[in-house]
C-alpha cells in the first residue's frame, strides 16, 4: 500500500486561550456575564457599546463575542455586519430579549453561531461560547494554511502553475505535455519536461502525489475546471 503524506500541516497556535467579548449596553447584565464566564475559565473583557467594542477588540485574533441585540445607537446586527465587512475571524453569540426571535435567527442564518434568550441558562451560555471559540481556531487554522498553500504556489513559475493544474486534474505526463501543445503550438513540451516540472513543483509545495496537488489546487480554487468558468 502507498503511504499518502498529506500536505504539511500549518496551525494556530491552540496553546493561546480564544478571546472572549461581552458587548452589552447594561452595565448589569455586563457584570453577570464576565462573572460567570470567570468561573467558567475565562478572561471576559466588557464593552458598553459596539463602536468601542469594534475600536479596541483584536479582530484577528479567534474568539467569540457576547453581543447583545438590542443596543442604544449602534444595534447587535450593525456590529455584526461589521464584523463580517472586517474578516473578522470571532464567532458571534447573540443575546436576546423576549420578541426578538426573528432578527435572532435572521443573525444566525447569517453566519452567527447562536441566540440565548436573556436571562440565559449558565451552562447553555457557556457551552456556546465554547463552541463559538472552537470554530474561530478552526476557521483561523483554515484560514492560516490557505494563505500559506498560496505563499507556496506563488513560488512556482508560471509555466510550472499551468502544469500543475493539468496534473492536479489526474492526466499523465504524456498527456499534460498534449494538452500544452494544443494551447499553444507554439511552445511544445515534451513529457520529459513535464516530469521535471512535476518534481519541482512538489518539491516548492512540500508534497508528493497527485492526489495530494489536486487538493492543494482545489483548495486554492485553481482548479482547470474553476478556471475555465470565471
Amino acid at each position: 500500500m502507498t503511504d499518502s503524506h498529506p500536505t504539511t500541516p500549518v496551525t494556530v497556535n491552540t496553546t493561546v486561550p480564544a478571546n472572549v467579548y461581552v458587548v452589552d449596553d447594561d452595565e448589569g447584565v455586563r457584570n453577570s456575564l464576565a462573572a460567570l464566564l470567570l468561573a467558567g475559565g475565562h478572561a471576559p473583557r466588557t464593552f458598553a457599546s459596539g463602536p468601542e467594542f469594534l475600536a479596541r477588540a483584536d479582530l484577528a485574533h479567534p474568539g467569540c463575542v457576547l453581543l447583545d441585540l438590542r443596543m442604544d445607537g449602534m444595534s447587535g446586527l450593525q456590529v455584526f455586519d461589521a464584523l463580517r465587512e472586517r474578516n473578522a475571524v470571532l464567532k458571534t453569540v447573540f443575546l436576546s430579549a423576549h420578541g426578538e426571535l426573528a432578527s435572532a435567527v435572521t443573525a444566525v442564518k447569517q453566519g452567527a453561531v447562536d441566540w440565548l434568550e436573556k436571562p440565559c441558562d449558565e451552562q447553555t451560555l457557556l457551552a456556546a461560547v465554547l463552541r463559538a471559540a472552537n470554530l474561530s481556531l478552526e476557521d483561523a487554522q483554515r484560514a492560516q494554511r490557505r494563505n500559506t498553500l498560496r505563499e507556496r504556489w506563488n513560488t512556482l513559475s508560471p509555466r510550472q502553475q499551468e502544469v500543475a493544474r493539468l496534473l492536479a486534474t489526474g492526466i499523465s505526463s504524456k498527456e499534460v505535455a498534449r494538452a500544452l501543445a494544443q494551447r499553444d503550438p507554439e511552445r511544445p513540451i515534451d513529457p520529459r519536461t513535464v516530469d521535471t516540472h512535476r518534481s519541482a513543483i512538489f518539491l516548492k509545495l512540500d508534497i508528493r502525489s497527485s492526489h495530494e496537488l489536486g487538493m492543494l489546487v482545489e483548495d486554492l480554487g485553481l482548479a482547470e475546471n474553476t478556471l475555465r468558468t470565471l
